[in-house]
């Protein structure tokens, strides 16, 4: 009896199927670190979680507290050779400055550019556009916070920024007002977009 079509068919199958165990397995050995790297990217130039530890952003955040950090604007300056200056009153975290040596979490007040007075309890900054003067605290983000103390009178270096922590009690925070002073723009890491943890704290920055 001669074998059919079929029979044959039947037979590859059998054939094959372990060369297509084998295809598995190899796309495994290639899917897997692909992953991985893609995974290393993510975290490392577009975004990444960041868990707050301290007291320094009181009220605002607490020890424990998780949110995520924007990476790419700064990613993109990196590679354009440009520089990453973000916008006042957002929240960023700092690598390890030369001071401190620790990751921090602060608040932009003051630009490349500023003059920074703090006297009587109060911030004032003068620039070009406003000669004049203003206030930073009077934005919603400082409505629960206590007026800063002490003095300081400093304008900004190109390429740095003023940063301060909201938690504006003596000593609370290792900042700009301390001996950090202004802080590289290079330094940031990247911006705070979303608080992911408490569950019941989630909020959008």
């Amino acid at each position: 009896m001669q074998p059919t079509v079929e029979d044959d068919r039947l037979k590859q199958n059998v054939f094959t199927k372990d060369q297509v165990e084998k295809k598995e397995r190899k796309k495994l050995f290639y899917i897997i670190p692909g992953m991985l790297l893609t995974f290393w990217i993510l975290v490392t130039y577009i975004v990444s979680p960041f868990m707050v530890d301290g007291v320094s952003m009181q009220p605002t955040f607490h020890t424990g507290d998780i949110v995520l950090v924007w990476r790419l604007p700064q990613t993109w300056a990196s590679i354009t050779r440009t520089e990453y200056v973000p916008q006042r009153t957002t929240i960023v975290v700092l690598n390890q400055t030369t001071v401190s040596g620790e990751v921090l979490i602060k608040r932009v007040i003051g630009l490349p550019q500023d003059h920074i007075v703090i006297s009587n309890n109060t911030i004032t900054i003068y620039n070009s556009l406003t000669p004049g003067g203003f206030n930073p605290d009077s934005a919603s983000f400082a409505k629960n916070l206590l007026h800063p103390l002490g003095t300081y009178d400093e304008t900004v270096a190109s390429g740095q920024i003023f940063a301060m922590g909201d938690n504006r009690n003596p000593g609370a925070s290792i900042d700009s007002r301390s001996n950090i002073g202004a802080v590289y723009t290079k330094t940031i890491a990247g911006q705070v977009i979303l608080r992911i943890y408490p569950l019941n704290k989630i909020t959008l920055f």
